[in-house]
């Protein structure tokens, strides 16, 4: 009995050292970013009379940065293989309420396979390429929402995710690294319905890089597609349209330079909606939006940058409308982790949009920030903190 309770304890002590030594091998980091402040907004549409103009002073949440919490873990299977996984809760900092729709982990929820010599799969809710590869060499890469189409219509600042996607990043291959992705829209009988497909690419090399990307999303409401829903509505509203589009197609390249403490960029997409299944709907015809941008950044010291952006779009279709943007911003280093920042951002709207089946003028709305401006002008300034953890 003595010798089985010494044998019993033996295995215990080697399992307990087996499975220490199984935890050494993996990780997981705790993430997140706290991004609030104030803005002034001059033209905003008025909360009682939509049709009058008024001033506002608005907490912000996430100008430069969106506000999340994450955990992040990798574990070692050997040979060079990987468990990788990551959950990323986004949430307004000045209200502690969820964004993304309510969604727990609304920014990022996916598991999967990492190895050096062939890349990485993963599945679940996830960015799709053309944010990974193509925003960063944009003023949004560095400014975040002044700095974007009106309404974030392109996802220009990263506004959608994709539900149920397949995920592929290739390891860099002479200076290029690939990325594609699709999303399972889930209606039986149907396969392509609710789908969602994307991919990008991206090339780098002694301080010039180039990027370029294709996304698409289908969406049949007959069909009640689930994927595609939320992400082709949300745009769709933003770029003026209540009714949901059969269709979302976004194409965009983007160049940066760096040299002797500038960062020179330029970019420019094309944007799709195709027509409604239905007539009824005001939205009958395909919609195009291009859209082009030049920025300059410049470091002053490793603590100061600041930087000077210009866009400007065209909608064709229903829609004659014009917006022109010019947006600003600093950032100043209070330590690695803690920075303090000011943005602007000034909108000249023209042309004519659609309300209901009837055009009317097109209004002003700067960049993604959410405020929407009763007339075809509107100027925002933003100052505010940002802190990573």
């Amino acid at each position: 009995m003595e010798r089985k309770h010494v044998v019993t304890l033996g295995i215990l002590l080697a399992s307990g050292a087996a499975a220490s030594n199984a935890l050494a091998q993996g990780s997981v980091t705790l993430y997140g970013i706290i991004d609030t402040g104030i803005a002034y907004v001059h033209n905003v549409a008025g909360a009682a009379d939509k049709t009058r103009n008024e001033n506002a002073v608005a907490a912000t949440n996430g100008a430069l940065s969106g506000n999340r919490w994450g955990l992040r873990g990798r574990e070692d299977l050997g040979g060079g293989l990987a468990a990788v996984f990551a959950l990323e809760n986004g949430f307004k900092a000045s209200t502690g309420a969820l964004g993304q729709g309510g969604r727990l982990f609304g920014r990022q929820s996916y598991v999967g396979l990492s190895d050096a010599r062939w890349g990485t799969l993963t599945l679940g809710r996830q960015y799709d390429p053309l944010k990974d590869l193509i925003q960063p060499l944009t003023a949004d890469g560095t400014w975040g929402t002044v700095n974007v189409t009106p309404g974030d219509l392109d996802n220009y600042d990263n506004s959608l995710r994709v539900s149920n996607a397949i995920k592929y990043v290739s390891p860099v291959f002479s200076n290029v690294q690939i990325e594609a992705l699709y999303g399972l829209g889930g209606v039986a009988g149907n396969v392509t319905a609710g789908h969602t497909m994307a991919v990008a690419a991206t090339w780098r090399y002694a301080g010039f890089a180039f990027a370029g990307g294709y996304f698409y999303a289908r969406y049949d409401p007959a069909n009640a597609a689930g994927n595609s829903a939320d992400i082709i509505s949300i745009s769709l509203a933003s770029s003026g349209y209540s009714a949901a589009a059969s269709a979302l197609q976004i194409a965009r390249v983007a160049t940066t330079y760096d040299v002797s403490g500038f960062t020179v960029g330029a970019g420019y997409s094309n944007t799709q909606y195709k027509p409604a299944f239905t007539s009824a709907t005001a939205f009958n015809q395909a919609e195009s939006f291009n859209s082009a941008s030049a920025f300059v950044n410049y470091k002053f010291t490793p603590a100061v940058i600041a930087g000077l952006s210009y866009s400007y779009t065209n909608s064709r279709g229903a829609q004659a409308a014009h917006y022109n943007q010019l947006s600003g911003g600093a950032e100043y280093l209070l330590s690695t982790r803690t920075a303090l920042y000011t943005l602007i951002g000034y909108q000249r709207a023209s042309g004519t949009t659609l309300s209901g089946k009837a055009a009317v003028p097109a209004t002003a709305s700067v960049g993604d920030t959410g405020f929407q401006s009763a007339s075809g002008s509107q100027f925002v300034s933003y100052a505010g903190i940002r802190h990573r953890f």
